[in-house]
C-alpha cells in the first residue's frame, strides 16, 4: 500500500512544479506562506524586531513586497495550494525604485517590521544589497522564494524554482539572487547558480551569498 504522506508530498510537489501567476485574489494566502516561511530566516531575524510583535512586523513587510512589487511586477508565482511562493523582479523593473511619496508611506511599514532599533539594520541591508547587486546586464532577480514550514524538506521550493527558471531560460535571460541561509547555497548551485560574492550588511550582521545564473538552453 502506498504511503499516504508520500502521496500527499508528491501531489504538493506536482502543484509546485506547475505554479501560476498570483493575482490579487491570492494576496493574503501568499503573504501568509512567505510570512511563515521566513520566521527563522537569519537576515529577516537580524533586521526585524525582537519583541512580541515580531510576526506581525514580518507580515507587514511581506504585505508591502507582495502588494507593491510582486503583484504589479507580474512575476509573483504560487502553487495552487499556497505551499510555496516566489517573487521575482523582472528586468524592466530592475531599479525597484518607488516615487518619493511611496517611500514616505513605506516608513510606517518598515517601523512595524524593525521597530525603532532596527531601522539602521534595515538601511544597512538595503545599501549592502544594492552595492553587490549586478547592474551590467538585464536579468531576473529572485527577491524571495518560500515554502510553508509544514511542507519544507519535500522539494516544493526546488520544484517551483525549476518551473520559474524554465520560463526565464526561454527568454534567454540570466538571473540573480541573494541566499540568506548557507544551507540553501548547495540547492541553488544544483539549479545552475554560482556564488559571485559574499557579504555582510554590517559587522554584526549575518552573511549573504550573491548568486548568478546564466540562461541555459533546453
Amino acid at each position: 500500500m502506498a504511503d499516504a504522506h508520500s502521496d500527499a508530498a508528491f501531489e504538493r510537489r506536482k502543484r509546485a512544479a506547475q505554479p501560476r501567476r498570483a493575482t490579487a485574489a491570492d494576496r493574503e494566502q501568499v503573504i501568509e506562506c512567505l510570512t511563515a516561511a521566513f520566521a527563522t530566516d537569519p537576515v529577516m531575524s537580524w533586521i526585524g524586531r525582537k519583541d512580541a510583535k515580531r510576526d506581525q512586523g514580518r507580515r507587514a513587510m511581506f504585505r508591502f513586497l507582495v502588494g507593491k512589487l510582486g503583484l504589479p511586477g507580474g512575476e509573483l508565482w504560487t502553487a495552487d495550494d499556497y505551499g510555496a511562493a516566489a517573487l521575482w523582479i523582472p528586468p524592466e523593473r530592475a531599479d525597484m525604485k518607488l516615487p518619493w511619496w511611496e517611500e514616505v508611506r513605506l516608513l510606517p511599514t518598515i517601523m512595524t517590521f524593525t521597530g525603532i532599533g532596527g531601522l539602521s539594520r534595515a538601511d544597512a541591508f538595503r545599501k549592502a544589497a544594492d552595492k553587490h547587486h549586478p547592474k551590467d546586464k538585464p536579468h531576473f532577480y529572485l527577491m524571495t522564494v518560500g515554502v510553508n514550514p509544514k511542507f519544507q524538506g519535500q522539494g516544493l521550493g526546488s520544484a517551483l524554482l525549476e518551473a520559474n527558471l524554465a520560463a526565464i531560460d526561454a527568454k534567454g535571460l540570466p538571473s540573480y539572487l541573494e541566499s540568506s541561509n548557507e544551507k540553501n547555497v548547495p540547492l541553488y548551485r544544483r539549479h545552475g547558480y554560482q556564488v559571485i560574492n559574499e557579504f555582510r550588511p554590517a559587522p554584526d550582521g549575518p552573511p549573504l551569498w550573491g548568486m548568478w545564473r546564466e540562461a541555459k538552453a533546453r
